[in-house]
């Protein structure tokens, strides 16, 4: 048999199919925390100045020299304006609102509206008589 029908097989088993979604969301969940904390990071350009050369003496406490220089790195190019600032906190801010958005998206509730008609008795006051019946006559011809 053909590997086209092995793949059209293993695509339509419900339990690969469990697989690929939970490896799916397993990837998501993965680029959703980088992007966060690159985002995170780029907001800390609060704490440095645009022409600091060291970090923060908290920063190389808490993640050790050499990521502090990074993060460094990366919050005093928040500095720049965006015609030369680096690209990757804009790719990031977009992947985290996209991923925030899809599982939103995912989560929201839908109203259902139920087709179904339902028989009410003919209202029965002055304002509203109900119906109009018509005689029926039997016509001989």
């Amino acid at each position: 048999m053909t590997q086209g029908f092995y793949l059209r097989k293993a695509f339509k088993d419900p339990e690969e199919k469990e697989a690929r979604l939970a490896r799916i969301e397993e990837l998501e969940n993965e680029v959703f925390e980088k992007a966060a904390s690159i985002v995170g990071v780029a907001l800390d350009f609060t704490q440095v100045s645009h022409n600091q050369d060291e970090p923060p003496p908290e920063w190389v406490e808490m993640y050790g020299q050499e990521q502090a220089e990074q993060r460094l790195r990366l919050a005093k190019s928040m500095w720049l304006p965006a015609s030369v600032a680096p690209n990757g906190t804009k790719l990031a801010m977009q992947a985290m609102a996209g991923i925030s958005r899809g599982r939103a998206y995912k989560m929201k509730i839908t109203q259902n509206n139920i087709n179904v008609k339902l028989a009410l008795p003919a209202p029965t006051t002055a304002d509203h008589p109900g119906p109009i019946t018509y005689e029926v006559r039997d016509l001989e011809v």
